[in-house]
């Protein structure tokens, strides 16, 4: 089986513009690293071996809650930062997309969901650009589309 990779700058992170159809829109701040965390919190319990009650326990554990967290960063688009300090400031989410693109969409897998903008900032240095780095937050279900040729329908 050949090996199926993607390059980094294809892990795409989009707004959405929240119209009715809802358009989404790269952050042209996310220019050089960005990532996706998929989290599972649980709840441990010690069950017991019944036969022997000496003996050590074992840690069992089962699943409460899932959630996600997005990362990007780069060099600051100026265009970018009103749009990111009203996001940042609003008690709303707003609908994102991470896309692994592909130029055949049945390479694509797209993961979709409510986020808030839970962290940015700006930073600079003498002689170079001012940059940023960002963490999202999912605010409930995020949903995955995989492609044809990714395991998908």
């Amino acid at each position: 089986m050949a090996f199926k990779g993607t390059r980094g700058v294809r892990l795409v992170v989009k707004v959405g513009d929240g119209a009715t159809p809802e358009v989404f829109t790269p952050l042209c701040t996310i220019n050089a690293e960005r990532g996706i965390t998929f989290n599972a919190q649980t709840n441990d319990e010690t069950i017991p071996d019944c036969e022997d009650l000496d003996a050590i326990a074992w840690l069992v554990r089962e699943k409460a809650s899932l959630s996600v967290d997005v990362t990007g960063g780069g060099k600051s688009h100026k265009d970018d930062i009103k749009k990111l300090w009203d996001w940042w400031k609003s008690p709303e989410s707003q609908n994102c997309q991470v896309v692994v693109d592909d130029d055949v969409v049945a390479n694509q897998i797209t993961f979709e969901g409510p986020f808030h903008l839970a962290q940015f900032d700006l930073n600079g240095a003498e002689g170079q650009k001012m940059a940023s780095t960002m963490s999202l937050s999912s605010d409930g279900e995020v949903t995955a589309t995989f492609g044809a040729n990714v395991g998908g329908a």
